[in-house]
Formats: structure tokens, sequence, C-alpha cells
């Protein structure tokens, strides 16, 4: 993806002042192609017949709901931690982005590329704990927003066969931001006037916080949507 690409601009609706701080105490008690081959890279896929697991196909769908579920709240949850007079970003939430190729042809296409989505989210939320600040504010929620991302991961990993973490490593890498946005290029057509994201890998500010929860909407946007076209499909 050329980060110089021109987009149409576009304000993010729906947005109103409010405070992080609000919203963690609220927080605390709680198209159609194959998958681009991009995306699929470093996943080792077997063609195991998910059919095969325990509780069957009533309870797949049940927790394939809630994935969908899960990654919709996410986009709320990274929207309002945004939702901040302190933050310096214009906009402050970026629009969702204009996608393309989210509809698989198939059930087993639609899982493969449902675990490269969200062992990219595990990796890439992974690599954002190390530069986001360790304060109430943001890292509480960063790092369980990454235990769900990892959990999503592992469980469609099992249904196509493979391990459970990719190649069986006992300690997870991070995803870079380069590799991250490589991958999900393939779905976005323009960004809707929002900029490229990025963030410091190393370096802690306040102002850094915003860009990683800037990079991780992005990723969430295109996940929640993928979910949208594909499970009422394959698991009305």
């Amino acid at each position: 993806m050329d980060p110089k690409l021109h987009h149409e601009s576009a304000v993010a609706g729906g947005e109103t002042r409010g405070s992080r701080r609000s919203f963690l105490a609220r927080t605390s008690l709680t198209t159609a192609l194959a998958v681009p081959g991009i995306l699929l890279a470093g996943s080792k896929t077997s063609h195991a017949a998910h059919k095969k697991q325990p509780g069957g196909p009533r309870l797949e769908s049940i927790l394939i709901n809630e994935i969908m579920q899960d990654e919709a709240a996410h986009v709320e949850i990274l929207q309002t931690l945004l939702n901040d007079t302190d933050n310096p970003l214009n906009p402050k939430i970026r629009p969702a982005p204009v996608l393309r190729n989210l509809l698989q042809p198939n059930l087993t296409a639609f899982l493969e590329a449902a675990s490269a989505f969200e062992n990219t989210g595990s990796g890439t939320y992974g690599g954002a704990l190390f530069a986001i600040t360790q304060t109430q504010e943001y890292f509480p929620i960063a790092v369980g927003l990454t235990t769900v991302e990892s959990r999503h991961a592992s469980y469609l990993n099992a249904l196509l066969g493979n391990s459970l973490v990719p190649n069986f490593v006992p300690v997870e890498s991070p995803v870079p931001q380069t590799v991250t946005l490589s991958r999900i290029a393939p779905f976005i057509v323009d960004l809707n006037g929002a900029p490229l994201p990025s963030f410091d890998p190393v370096n802690g500010s306040d102002a850094n916080n915003f860009a990683i929860l800037d990079f991780l909407l992005l990723l969430e946007y295109i996940e929640a949507a993928f979910y949208e076209a594909n499970v009422p499909h394959f698991f009305p």
C-alpha cells in the first residue's frame, strides 16, 4: 500500500467528547474473492475437518459468533479511548476504510482467513504492548484485548488442525507494523481520508499511546467487517 495515496476527506461520525477515565471505570466491570496469499503468509494450513470438534456444529457456530461480537466490541472500545481531548491525531477517530475481498468463497477459506487475521492481531497487539505506557488509562485494556485476540487465534488454529501457536513456538514474537500493513493491504480500497497509521514501537509517550490505538483501530475495523460479511453467511 502506498502511504502517499490520496484519499477523499471524511469526518468520523458520532464523535463526542468524553473521558477515557470514565470509560475505564465502566469497562473495568466487565468483494467475493479467495483470501489474498499475502495475508496467509506464514500460516501452515491444514484441511482437517472442523466438523470433528467436540460439541459439534452448534457450539462452533456459537463460538464463531462470539468472535464476531468481540471484534465489533473492540472497535467501540478503541474509538472510545481515542475520543479524548488530549488526542492530537487528526481526525481523532479515523473513519472506517473502504474495503474489498471480504466475503470468502467457502467455509474452509473463511476459517483460514479468520485464523490469519487473528494470528496477525495477536502478534500486532503483542508488539504494541512494548510501546504503550503502563498506566491505568491504557495498559490493562491493551493487555485484555491482546489476550482475547490470542484466544481467538488459538481456537481457529485448532479448528484447522494446526498448532495453537503457529509453528508450536512457546514464546510468540510480535508482528511488526510493516508486516501487519502488508497483510491487510489486499482488503483496503481506500483509507477514507485518514493517513496510514504508524507508532513508535520502542519509546512510550502520551501521543504515542494514541498512535498505537489508531493503528489497532484500523486492524479492528477490517476484522469486524470481515466477520460481519462472512459469519451470517456460513453460521446463520
